[in-house]
This record gives structure tokens, C-alpha cells and sequence, in this order.
């Protein structure tokens, strides 16, 4: 019996954008906000209501050059934005000011930044040179700082926050623990380079997608592998739960982003696109996601944000 597709009805709505492609996209914890960063861009972020989306409002004192963004998912400080530049700064702004109000030294060019749930603490990646991990009530300096031997694509935290996830190019999961940072295991993920991770909020799977074209789903309890979904020919950018664990969205080089139901694995749908996908988030209170793309030089296709 195949899975129904709850998306069948669902529409690509554009956000205003002006030009350059599109870096990162995040919502805010209560879904009233998407932001989104890109190329010649200021951050720029959207309200959200019944009665549709505003135009985008620009951030100040940000810049440009912001390459990864991530709201605060603890409803006490929801109004508080990390955005990320390339070099070696991490900015914390807040949206009840509208303005930066501490801007954290990392020291390293900066790839990919990750909150735990409770919002408490912020981690921060660069590619080569391992990760940093502030505690916001205190970020003059970090409270981590290690090293990593090997290239870092991704981090992410488990919804306890007592687990932190690094993927790697070499295919592997590093497990840590929190706040020992000791190691737990090595999960064996992919042959080649593992490029995205993302956490099911119930806390039961694991999913990381490959430059191998496949997208793995793992137990959370003993990090078995539970399911491989093989429905891609070219290497993965993005894996992420729905607000409930349903659902699990990925985009790859295909020009399309798939949807499967998480238990069965049955592809519930397939939203063709003109343009790369290079950001991909769930709105975390209902069935919608936001897809951010850059340019296409074979349709002459304009970088968008657009809402499904």
C-alpha cells in the first residue's frame, strides 16, 4: 500500500530576493519569521500570517557575508539569531533590539553553527580546524574549544542535549557526549564524504545523506542502521525532520527535493525544481518547508526563497 501524499495540494510560494544566491534559511522557533542569508545579500527575514508574508525586512548590522544562520529554539530567548560569517565571527543578534548584541571570536573560518534545544549553548564548526562551543550566558569565551583530525561538514545536537553529531568527509558520525566531550562511538555511515545530518525530534533516528547519492537513516538507541533510501543519482546536500519526526525532506544535485514517510521509507513525494537547492528547513509547527536556490545558467533561473 503506498504511503498518501499530504503535500499533493501544497504550492511554491516566492519571497522577495533580490540577486545573489541563497547561503542558509531559518525559522524562528514560534514559525512566525523565516530569514534567510545569501551572495551580495543583507540577512533579510519575513513575518509570517493568515494573511500571508510581509515584505522582507533587512537586518542591520550584519553585512553581507553571512554564510549560516540558526534562531534560538528556546521559546525564553526565540528573539535571538546566530549568523555566522565565514571569517572567524559569530554574530548574536537580537530581534527585540534589532541590532547585534554580542558577537563571539571563533578564531576560524566558520562552516557550520548548531543550538542545543534548550538554547543554551551554541556550537560552532570550521572545516579543518575542529569546533568551538559557547555558553551564551557567558560568551566572551568558549567553553570548547577542540581540535578535530579530519574535515568537518556538519554538527548537530540530539533534542536531550546530551549527544553532539559531527559529520565528516570521511563518511563517518562522530558521537560525543555532553558535556563530558567524550567520544561514544564512530557510526560507519557512508563509504565517501557524509554531508548533512539531521535529527528526528522524538529522539528515535538519525539521518545522514552522502555524496554516494544515498540517504541513511539510523536508531538513535544503539546507531544500527535502520533504512537505506537510494532514490537519488547525484550526491546529497540536505536531510531534515518535520516538526514530528514524520517526514524526513532531502535535496541533491538532481534539481529536486524529495519527501519520504520516515518508517516505511515510501516516497510520499517529489517536488521537481529548475535551480540547485542550497538551504532546506522545516517550518517547526506544520507541514511546510522553506528551499532557498541558486542561479541557473541553463534556464536563466534567478536565485529564490520560496515556501512549499
Amino acid at each position: 500500500m503506498e504511503a498518501q501524499d499530504p503535500f499533493k495540494k501544497h504550492q511554491a510560494n516566492k519571497m522577495h530576493w533580490e540577486q545573489g544566491s541563497v547561503f542558509d534559511l531559518s525559522w524562528s522557533s514560534d514559525g512566525n519569521l523565516l530569514t534567510a542569508s545569501g551572495a551580495r545579500e543583507p540577512v533579510r527575514s519575513w513575518r509570517l500570517g493568515r494573511g500571508g508574508h510581509k515584505e522582507g525586512e533587512e537586518h542591520k548590522g550584519l553585512g553581507n557575508d553571512i554564510e549560516r544562520l540558526a534562531w534560538c529554539p528556546a521559546t525564553q530567548n526565540l528573539n535571538i539569531l546566530a549568523a555566522a560569517s565565514y571569517e572567524k565571527v559569530v554574530h548574536l543578534w537580537d530581534q527585540r533590539a534589532g541590532a547585534v548584541n554580542t558577537s563571539l571570536n571563533t578564531g576560524k573560518a566558520n562552516v557550520d553553527i548548531s543550538w542545543s534545544n534548550s538554547g543554551k549553548y551554541l556550537a560552532v564548526t570550521s572545516r579543518e580546524e575542529g569546533l568551538c562551543i559557547f555558553d551564551t550566558a557567558q560568551p566572551q569565551n568558549p567553553v570548547v574549544s577542540a581540535e578535530y583530525d579530519g574535515v568537518i561538514n556538519s554538527i548537530r545536537w540530539s533534542f536531550d542535549d546530551q549527544l553532539i553529531f559531527i559529520a565528516t568527509h570521511s563518511g563517518t558520525v562522530e558521537v560525543l557526549s555532553w558535556p563530558t566531550m567524550d567520544h561514544l562511538t564512530m557510526i560507519p555511515a557512508h563509504a565517501v564524504s557524509c554531508n548533512c545530518i539531521g535529527i528526528d525530534p522524538r529522539g528515535k533516528l538519525l539521518a545522514t545523506g552522502s555524496a554516494d547519492a544515498t540517504m541513511e537513516l539510523w536508531n538513535m538507541e544503539d546507531f544500527s542502521l535502520f533504512r537505506t533510501v537510494s532514490d537519488y543519482e547525484s550526491p546529497l546536500l540536505f536531510t531534515e525532520f518535520n516538526m514530528d519526526g514524520r517526514f524526513v525532506a532531502s535535496a541533491s544535485d538532481d534539481l529536486e527535493i524529495l519527501i519520504h514517510e520516515t518508517f516505511s521509507g515510501e516516497l510520499v513525494h517529489r517536488l521537481k525544481l529548475d535551480a540547485l537547492t542550497t538551504a532546506l528547513a522545516w517550518h517547526p509547527r506544520n507541514l511546510a518547508f522553506a528551499y532557498g536556490s541558486s542561479a541557473s545558467t541553463k534556464s536563466s533561473t534567478k536565485p529564490s526563497v520560496s515556501i512549499f
